[in-house]
């Protein structure tokens, strides 16, 4: 097994060759290639704007999800309300307008959790997770191309819908699990 600070090291001395491969609307690819003294190696990158999402909590408890029709994975999912931001705009600001834009509430209350990268393997994608409270009606135009369906539900459930695998949404897993503990 190697190091990681080690394998930082030799890959910093490496020779690299960066080519841009594709540059579309929200993300780009890069491929980055290393010629190391014994072997060349090659990287193919996704880069993403970075990302916000949501855990909206009513004033009963309730969480509220939306069910979302992605057609990259030609399904409907749950998911945390989420978007990406703009140039310019900062996590903040994002996820106000998303909860308005996907659910239709503003959020009094925004606490800020945290963040993860959602696949590093290859993309740079990095989400930052808030908890949205004191929510009041609120909405704005959405995306034309989005249709969205609110639901609200329980924790316990949402939490069963993750281990009957009906929630398949990394961020939502990652989200309701990290709500659940903080709020222990």
């Amino acid at each position: 097994m190697k190091n990681s600070l080690h394998q930082k090291e030799i890959e910093s001395k490496a020779k690299k060759h960066t080519e841009e491969l594709f540059n579309g609307r929200r993300v780009s690819i890069r491929r980055d290639m290393l010629q190391f003294p014994d072997h060349t190696h090659q990287w193919e990158m996704v880069l993403s704007p970075e990302a916000v999402a949501a855990i909206p909590v009513m004033k009963n408890g309730k969480i509220i999800l939306i069910q979302q029709w992605r057609r990259t994975i030609q399904k409907i999912i749950y998911e945390l309300p989420a978007g990406v931001l703009e140039p310019g705009e900062s996590p903040l600001k994002t996820i106000e307008r998303e909860l308005q834009e996907e659910i239709g509430y503003h959020a009094a209350s925004l606490i800020h959790l945290g963040g993860f990268y959602s696949t590093p393997g290859f993309c740079t994608e990095y989400i930052h997770l808030f908890v949205a409270k004191d929510l009041t009606p609120s909405s704005l135009p959405g995306d034309l191309h989005e249709a969205i369906d609110v639901v609200e539900i329980g924790l316990e459930e949402a939490l069963g819908l993750i281990d009957s695998n009906e929630i398949q949404d990394a961020k939502t897993i990652a989200g309701l699990l990290w709500y659940q503990r903080w709020i222990r």
